[in-house]
């Protein structure tokens, strides 16, 4: 059976790949372990870590800058643009 150049590069590309998810997986689970470590000895609360991030929130939206609000949430919790479309116009609803 012959492998032509791109089998073995297609075949290369996809081991690098599920190498990488893998490690990234790793290291995801260490620090979600070390994240549950830091809130057993600490008072801090969910709701305590993102009150800063929903008064930034409030003002954006308050300025009708509902594109970088949007944009805020996905940097900080890592949300798609569908979710954070969604958290922004919740925040939207309790606003009124």
């Amino acid at each position: 059976m012959e492998f032509n150049f791109i089998e073995i590069i297609t075949l290369v590309a996809v081991i690098y790949l599920l190498s990488t998810i893998f490690r990234l997986e790793q290291r995801v689970k260490t620090l979600d372990y070390k994240v549950e470590q830091l809130s057993a000895h600490t008072d801090i609360t969910e709701e305590g870590l993102y009150e800063e991030l929903h008064q930034e929130l409030k003002v954006l939206i308050h300025q009708g800058k509902d594109v970088q609000a949007v944009k805020r949430v996905r940097e900080t919790k890592g949300l798609s643009l569908l979710e954070a479309k969604q958290y922004i116009d919740t925040l939207k609803l309790k606003e009124e």
